[in-house]
């Protein structure tokens, strides 16, 4: 992640956008490829992008959406729209002392073994909750891999056969 997404997203949330406004915003432009590429594209003026923008069927959007969105045509920075809502997102579970976690498996583990995951990451960081994201990663032959606020806890086949390799190397 981008520091100047992490500044973007923390401006949004300390203006009082709300999450729901940012994301159906982000969503519109991010659905339209030909008004993203526009958007993102060097080829046209801040002046064009502003213009489109202005045109576009936002309902209810406060104006600090407008002018974000105006910032962003200005410095040509929109190719970071999915990277601030990811990190405003995270920013927001934060508030409400929660978290994403990741969760790095090579096999679907059962909606069971996410909950219970899930409680022990909220017990051991002290958080109400956590969004489980899933990635599969065949590679790991076995086990998982936590990632939470920066923590990695590796509990895979494959960490262990890394760790087992050190240790005999040690000796």
């Amino acid at each position: 992640m981008s520091q100047l997404a992490i500044r973007y997203a923390t401006a949004l949330l300390q203006a009082g956008v709300s999450e729901t406004q940012l994301r159906q915003t982000a969503d519109l432009i991010l659905s339209h490829n030909e008004l993203y590429h526009v958007l993102i594209s060097p080829a046209i003026c801040c002046k064009e992008k502003q213009a489109v923008l202005h045109r576009l069927p936002f309902t209810d959007c406060p104006q600090q959406l407008h002018n974000f969105y105006d910032l962003l045509a200005e410095k040509g920075r929109f190719f970071l729209l999915n990277e601030i809502l990811e990190q405003f997102h995270i920013l927001h579970l934060h508030q409400q002392n929660k978290a994403v976690c990741l969760l790095r498996c090579a096999h679907t583990p059962s909606e069971q073994t996410i909950r219970q995951l899930g409680q022990a990451m909220c017990k051991q960081h002290g958080l109400a909750a956590v969004e489980m994201r899933i990635s599969l990663e065949p590679e790991l032959l076995g086990g998982f891999v936590l990632e939470l606020d920066g923590v990695t806890y590796n509990k895979s086949v494959s960490g262990q056969l890394k760790r087992l390799s050190r240790q005999l190397q040690e000796r």
